[in-house]
């Protein structure tokens, strides 16, 4: 049967499920001992009656909040232990958790470099205390601290944190090479939040147009224009057309291109006879289209009955619509440099002026991706202009990753990794961590590259 619609129609694993990850188990220990063992109990005992009792009224279709998120890194870590323990695996939320799983598991890879770094116990104990609320800040620190010890820095210092006072977040010496590191993770910016709203509030107008005509619709466009100035019922509007037609409906206008066709029911519902399926996954995202592309964003919606003691998985559907987008848009770019700068701009005043200094900014990806050969030109152009002030920052590293929803058999926990490097000014720039990946040992190649 699966010959008949690819490679995608396999069926998962029903032996060999029962290893364990202890890379990832490593980390959750070192961070769980940095917190009083009675107060983890506690903290731990309430993450997990929170996210059971969220699992009761999922089976009922009602979406609460899974965790608090006033103590996110109790969930980080809840999340990372049903990835690593078979025992737990059943809880392991792949919406959630498929981000997780790589950052624990890479801090577990580079925890005897982490143990050689001065004060990254005390920067572990700031995440799991003060700063619970927001772990990715400390996780990135972390990941680039270890990246410096590993390649041979012999001095790694995380400078103590001083109320008031701007420092740096790294002193990293090697030989006769002393030199001030800023790390910033980089959330979305206000304007990126806005389109991927925008592009959602135009999924919804699709969907509505095929809950109403009982007619299951697939919707993939790319967008030219900026996804907020289009309007919501772009695709409302595109969705309707279809429905007049008895044949799939293409697009090309001043906002973008794209298709609507009807959903190709068969590859899901063969695999439904034999596995559950976690609703709106990328799993599902490939058996309804036939592929899944990590840069896209995705929306899916429809009519499904949970599976038995599975409340996030489908075992069966009964009607399903979904819509893939991905923005070209020039202006968007452009606005996410801007963004870029802004956020080197606040680092680079954390720089002291009596050593060179080196910025590390971290973009971590989960769809709408946009263009990458586009915004490493920009945020480059970005930088040639900037003016670093007192400090004497000299070079800034983009660090892009972005975990993958893998769709592969027997592959999970995957990062595809871009790291690009921009010198501040035109003058050329010594490398520091020369070809340096923040989730491999190896080197990779010079410049912008990726890596699985």
């Amino acid at each position: 049967m699966s010959g008949l619609f690819g490679d995608v129609t396999w069926l998962a694993q029903r032996h060999g499920q029962d290893w364990r990850d202890d890379l990832v188990d490593a980390a959750v220990r070192w961070l769980v001992a940095q917190v009083p063992d009675v107060e983890w109990r506690s903290r731990a005992f309430a993450t997990e009656t929170r996210f059971q009792a969220a699992k009761a009224e999922w089976a009922k279709g009602r979406r609460v909040p899974l965790f608090d998120p006033e103590d996110a890194v109790a969930w980080y870590v809840h999340q990372a232990r049903c990835y690593a323990d078979p025992v737990l695996r059943p809880d392991f939320f792949e919406p959630e958790g498929y981000r997780i799983a790589p950052l624990f598991r890479r801090l577990g890879q580079l925890l005897p470099s982490l143990q050689k770094v001065t004060g990254a116990d005390e920067r572990a104990y700031r995440m799991m205390t003060d700063r619970r609320s927001r772990p990715d800040d400390s996780i990135y620190e972390l990941l680039v601290a270890g990246a410096y010890r590993l390649r041979g820095w012999t001095q790694v210092v995380f400078v103590p944190e001083t109320p008031k006072m701007k420092r740096p977040d790294l002193f990293v010496d090697r030989g006769h090479s002393h030199w001030a590191v800023e790390c910033k993770r980089a959330g979305r910016s206000d304007y990126s939040r806005e389109e991927r709203l925008a592009g959602e509030r135009m999924a919804a107008g699709a969907h509505e147009v095929s809950r109403e005509a009982s007619r299951p619709l697939a919707i993939l466009a790319r967008f030219t224009g900026e996804l907020h100035e289009l309007g919501d019922d772009y695709l409302h509007e595109k969705a309707i057309r279809f429905i007049e037609r008895d044949e799939p409906y293409e697009w090309e206008d001043e906002g973008g291109a794209g298709a609507v066709m009807d959903v190709p029911w068969q590859p899901l519902q063969y695999v439904l006879e034999m596995d559950d399926i976690y609703f709106g996954s990328s799993r599902m995202v490939e058996l309804l289209l036939g592929r899944y592309d990590p840069a896209a964003d995705y929306s899916v919606r429809g009519d499904w009955e949970p599976g038995v003691g599975r409340p996030f998985h489908a075992t069966a559907v009964g009607h399903v619509s979904i819509v893939g987008w991905i923005s070209t848009s020039i202006e968007a770019e452009r606005r996410k440099a801007q963004h870029f700068r802004g956020v080197v701009g606040r680092a680079s005043g954390q720089l002291p002026g009596d050593r060179p200094g080196v910025i590390h900014v971290g973009y971590e990806t989960t769809g709408g991706n946009g263009v990458d050969a586009l915004r490493h030109r920009l945020n480059r152009r970005e930088m040639r202009t900037f003016e670093p002030g007192q400090s004497r920052l000299r070079l800034v590293y983009g660090n892009y990753f972005m975990p993958e929803h893998v769709t592969a058999r027997n592959e999970s926990a995957a990062v595809t990794e871009t790291t690009a490097l921009y010198p501040v000014g035109h003058g050329g720039r010594r490398e520091q961590l020369v070809r340096h990946l923040l989730f491999s040992d190896e080197d990779g190649q010079p410049g912008a590259h990726f890596v699985r």
